[in-house]
């Protein structure tokens, strides 16, 4: 992909505050975070086309990420089809990771790639629709 509409509605894609490790029967083994679509309408979540998290410059197996929005959690594969799922604007939805032991305490840059397709706005023949990316990089620091 050679271009994508980028347009930051909000100063946090990402919610820094929002970022915490994830207890699993006592022991920490994921993190988890909130996240704010980057554009000035909402989408539906089957018009995501990827999302990937890095940590520290390491991607996340796609098996140990999930989506949640409205008290609906799925796994990424699901995404493209939930076409009856809107995420609003407003609404921020949570990424969650599985990752032995979580992360450790310190500084840690993570990135979500996120690419959605605007289904309204065609700029090619067949189904090439215009990508936007609602992605972001940031610096979190864990406390624990």
């Amino acid at each position: 992909m050679g271009f994508a509409m980028r347009m930051q509605m909000n100063e946090e894609i990402i919610k820094k505050q929002s970022f915490r490790n994830l207890y699993i029967n006592g022991a920490k083994n994921g993190f988890e975070f909130d996240v704010q679509l980057a554009y000035y309408r909402g989408h539906f979540l089957s018009d995501i086309d990827l999302l990937e998290v890095y940590v520290d410059g390491e991607k996340l197996p796609t098996e140990a990420v999930t989506f949640e929005l409205n008290g609906k959690e799925m796994p990424v594969y699901k995404l493209s089809h939930a076409v009856t799922e809107f995420w609003s604007q407003v609404a921020p939805a949570r990424i969650r990771a599985v990752k032995k032991g979580g992360l450790s305490a310190g500084e840690h840059e993570l990135e979500l790639k996120l690419m959605l397709r605007v289904p309204y706005m065609q700029i090619g023949p067949g189904h090439t629709f215009m990508p936007l990316d609602s992605g972001d990089k940031v610096t979190v620091t864990v406390a624990d």
